[in-house]
């Protein structure tokens, strides 16, 4: 939930509730906002364990969006693997489970 909102310790909003200096990412590109989307997509410090996060991401339809990838329950479990492998979001939400979802009447 919090990658959605937005609301997660990651600079750009840690920066907005005046907790960090900076709304800069600090690890790939000083020049680019930590945001949400610049931790999942852009960030080139990531850009080996974003790998398989995209190639679940893209196995239906090859456009990547932000939204596709915290809207589809598909990704999920991918999801979860690319945070857990980053380890920079570990301090605030320990280890990510990984969930994989379940069809209707399915248990």
């Amino acid at each position: 939930m919090q990658l959605i909102t937005g609301h997660i310790s990651l600079n750009k909003y840690l920066h907005f509730i005046g907790k960090v200096a900076s709304p800069h990412c600090t690890k790939g590109n000083s020049a680019s906002p930590e945001s949400v989307d610049h931790f999942l997509l852009r960030c080139p410090t990531y850009s080996d364990r974003r790998k398989p996060l995209l190639i679940q991401c893209t196995k239906r339809d090859r456009d990547i969006s932000l939204h596709k990838i915290l809207k589809d329950p598909e990704n999920l479990t991918a999801l979860a693997d690319f945070v857990n492998a980053t380890g920079h979001l570990k301090q605030t939400l320990g280890v990510v489970p990984c969930w994989s979802p379940t069809r209707d009447g399915e248990d």
